[in-house]
């Protein structure tokens, strides 16, 4: 299969999303992605491990290797172990990116500097570079928050998403357990790199893309908010999961545990379709005649759906609301979407081989292009694992002195390859994902 970016080799240096990720949807389209790490000061995602794993030392080589988010974030990609704290470290990341086209890092500017892989140190090596970092605050060292450290979920209080999350009169709920900063800076990079190697492919010369993780969060996110208090000095706050604009417009409980529905009604038409399923004196209640109205009376208009509700599955809800024209839908858990008929339709979980597990799973890509579609090939590495085969092959140093870099402690190869093993739910791999894993039944 010819992929979109065959041939175009990528130096990686992340952590946790907003670089991987990027890096991940580069591979999915054919490019070479060198994941830099080291176990001296490893990904985060190399320190979650796996809860089936503790305590278990015979396994404890297993344990970087074996989170979810391993594969997840880096699927496709080269692992190259090196110290880059150490001149031998840097030297051979130097000389591996001598033989890139794209330098990708969401690590701050200032820890770039140290270990000399700035932007102007970059381009000295390689002049044509499209370069691309996405620090939290830039890499501008005027900018006031500089010197700041970020992490995605707490940028979201600064960017103002805390303030917009929740329900009126409660306190904000907060995104701990997500980080939009992230996934969004993520595919802002991804598209810089397309640009970045476009504009050299047509000027001969590469580029600087300095992303703000902060700056991206605010423009996608809050612009229409900042743009509105700009022009009426109005100050949006939290209103839980309903419209500005129409009622009914929320989130529902339905029979059973934590189970619930998705209802929007945006004008009287969708609401006169409502009213062939909700009881009819609902129509005859002046207080919801019309848009205006139903909006006017939100909270009633949320008691009386809610009690409502309560008498469905939300499931059986949902499909006669869709029967009728009403937009609605369960509210998934996790569990929903494992049997998703769209999501399984799109073959969206990936089971591929992993030297670690045999086979491993990760989601998707949702982009999709008709003549070069990409593809996935190989789950996320193990620590190491294309070490000495891309310092070789790649970055053209002697066996010899990859050999050496190894036994110094300087570069590191996979630990224990010889240790391979299964993930507890391998047995049910065929059930949960039929298609992609009966691709990999015949792996050794």
């Amino acid at each position: 299969m010819v992929r979109l970016l065959d041939g175009v080799k990528v130096f990686e240096l992340g952590i946790a999303i907003a670089s991987p990720n990027a890096g991940r949807l580069l591979a999915h389209h054919g490019a070479d992605v060198y994941k830099i790490e080291s176990p001296t000061s490893p990904d985060i995602v190399r320190l979650i491990g796996s809860a089936w794993l503790h305590d278990n030392e015979e396994l404890a080589p297993v344990v970087p290797d074996s989170s979810p988010y391993v594969s997840e974030m880096n699927a496709d990609k080269k692992s190259v172990a090196l110290d880059l704290k150490t001149p031998e470290g840097q030297r051979a990341a130097r000389a591996l990116l001598a033989q890139c086209d794209v330098f990708l890092a969401n690590i701050g500017a200032r820890a770039l500097g140290d270990i000399g892989l700035d932007y102007a140190s970059v381009t000295e090596l390689n002049p044509d570079i499209v370069y691309v970092q996405l620090p939290g605050f830039g890499s501008d060292p005027a900018a006031p928050y500089f010197p700041y450290v970020a992490w995605g979920p707490n940028q979201a209080p600064l960017v103002g998403i805390d303030d917009l999350t929740g329900h009126a009169g409660r306190e904000p709920a907060g995104i701990a357990t997500v980080a939009p900063p992230d996934y969004l800076s993520s595919l802002h990079a991804a598209f810089c790199v397309l640009t970045g190697l476009e504009e050299r492919e047509r000027t001969g010369q590469g580029v600087h893309v300095d992303i703000s993780q902060f700056e991206t969060t605010v423009s996608l996110l809050l612009g229409p908010f900042a743009m509105d208090h700009a022009l009426t000095g109005r100050a949006q706050s939290r209103i839980g999961n309903r419209s500005l604009w129409y009622a009914p417009e929320g989130v529902y409980p339905c029979q059973g545990e934590e189970r619930w529905i998705a209802i929007s009604v945006a004008d009287d038409k969708q609401w006169a379709a409502l009213l062939t399923v909700a009881p009819p004196e609902w129509g005859r209640d002046e207080r919801f005649a019309d848009g205006e109205s139903r909006l006017a009376n939100v909270e009633a208009l949320d008691e009386v759906i809610a009690a409502w509700t309560l008498g469905f599955t939300n499931n059986d809800l949902a499909t006669r609301l869709q029967g009728v024209g009403v937009a609605a839908h369960i509210v998934a858990t996790n569990e929903d979407l494992l049997h998703d008929p769209h999501v399984m339709d799109s073959n969206w979980y990936q089971v591929r081989p992993n030297s670690r597990f045999r086979r491993d799973v990760f989601s998707g890509y949702g982009i999709h292009l008709s003549e070069t579609p990409g593809a996935w090939e190989r789950a996320g590495p193990s620590m190491g694992e294309h070490t000495v085969d891309v310092l070789t092959d790649v970055a053209g140093l002697e066996p010899d002195d990859v050999q050496g870099l190894v036994e110094g402690g300087t570069a590191f190869a996979m630990n224990r390859p010889d240790l391979q093993v299964n993930r507890p739910y391998e047995d049910w791999l065929h059930v949960l994902f039929p298609q992609e894993a009966a691709d990999t039944r015949d792996l050794p």
